[in-house]
């Protein structure tokens, strides 16, 4: 079995009682990271948990392991609604399912989790901050590409599980044989990430791409044909292109996704498998669960359909929600193009108000009933005044949309 080694400056770190913040979760990455920093590296270790987990109770379990791990303090930081409102808020309205299928989850907590462990490394007054990704995905250069520009120069960036770069096997066998507690059993391969928009799911039998993922595989969604025989209902209500209820109740948006992926997945929706176009031009395959996402844009998508008008749809979902959803797969969250193409869809988002009802079936989404005001099937003279709302000329005739106003938007997208 290949092993770690022990890093140059172990010495000076012990003598010193240097500190590390780790970015924990509690899975088997992490779990080891938390030995490795202190037994390789000579770190005393801080864990930071950013919870924003399927679990409500997920990361304080997680950080009650990593005190009997050894870690001298335990850190957890509550960023579900943080995440749904800034994050979640911005995929939905964006309609955003990179290469038509994921919906970017995993891709943008990483960035703000990266930005929210730079602040608390600053609170801690730490010698250095870590991380356990390996650089396998796009993750690892997800956090280093915030650390490197956030980070002060005098705290250290150390990557425990990528300077080892065990196999997925390696790592378990290490963690058995260390005693080191770990979320999977010694013959279970696989590696989750999940939070309250999706659960990434690789390694194991699913980098065979002839293979079919196996059914332990899976966490959230049961298979479709043993989903309920029996259908359910919901209403989805929207506001400015968010869903603000369901079924006639307020939710938080962070709420509203725990619940919607509890449902969906009884009823066997929301898996994913897909061959992705990695962030460095590579492919592989990879195996998400995301029950609220689907069912959640597939409701906005619809609302969309009912209350936009030609053009300005089509320049939203085949450009402008296509060209963010890219940018923001590729960690430019934060860059002034992605902004720019949010400000044109909060621009059309004003107009998404009115309800869908879906029927949720043996993991398929099926849309049963529309409603809104703003609606633009067979509108009454009457109702010229929402037309003139949307700067469109009535009756159907070629339409002046949002696109008028916002050409260096649509130019910058197309190049």
């Amino acid at each position: 079995m290949k092993l770690p080694k022990k890093a140059k400056d172990y010495s000076d770190n012990k003598a010193n009682k240097k500190k590390c913040l780790l970015m924990y979760s509690g899975g088997v990455d992490t779990s080891i990271s938390v030995y490795l920093l202190q037994e390789y590296y000579g770190y005393e270790v801080i864990t930071l948990s950013i919870n924003v987990f399927q679990d409500p109770n997920f990361a304080k379990k997680m950080a009650k392991k990593a005190k009997k791990l050894g870690a001298i303090k335990t850190i957890v930081y509550d960023a579900k609604d943080e995440f749904a409102d800034k994050f979640g808020a911005q995929i939905i309205k964006a309609n955003s399912m990179y290469d038509d299928k994921y919906p970017l989850g995993t891709s943008l907590a990483r960035p703000m989790q990266a930005k929210i462990a730079v602040k608390v490394a600053k609170q801690e007054k730490v010698d250095a901050i870590a991380h356990g990704c390996k650089g396998r995905g796009a993750d690892s250069f997800r956090l280093n590409m915030v650390f490197n520009y956030l980070l002060p120069k005098h705290i250290k960036l150390v990557l425990p599980i990528g300077d080892w770069w065990p196999t997925r096997q390696e790592e378990i066998d290490f963690a058995y044989a260390n005693n080191i507690p770990v979320p999977v059993p010694q013959d279970n391969p696989f590696s989750y990430d999940d939070n309250i928009i999706s659960n990434a799911i690789n390694y194991g039998v699913i980098d065979n791409i002839e293979k079919q993922p196996p059914e332990e595989a899976f966490m959230w969604t049961v298979p479709a044909e043993k989903a309920p025989n029996k259908s359910t209902e919901i209403e989805i209500e929207f506001k400015e292109g968010l869903p603000v209820k369901m079924n006639g109740t307020k939710y938080s948006l962070a709420d509203l996704f725990q619940k919607l992926n509890s449902l969906g997945g009884k009823h066997g929706i929301g898996r994913i498998d897909m061959i992705e176009n990695g962030l460095y031009g590579n492919k592989f395959r990879w195996i998400y669960e995301a029950p609220a996402a689907q069912i959640l844009i597939n409701a906005h998508k619809e609302i969309e359909k009912l209350v936009l008008p030609q053009t300005s749809l089509y320049i939203k979902h085949d450009i402008i929600d296509k060209k963010w959803t890219e940018l923001a797969y590729k960690s430019l969250i934060y860059n002034p193009a992605t902004k720019a193409l949010m400000a044109f869809i909060e621009e059309t988002q004003k107009y998404v108000n009115g309800s869908i009802t879906l029927k949720l079936f043996k993991g398929s989404v099926e849309i049963v009933k529309r409603s809104s005001k703003a609606s633009l099937i067979k509108l009454d003279p009457k109702d010229v005044v929402a037309q003139d709302e949307m700067n469109t000329v009535p009756f159907g005739f070629e339409e002046y949309s949002f696109a008028s106003k916002h050409k260096e938007v649509i130019s910058s997208a197309l190049n």
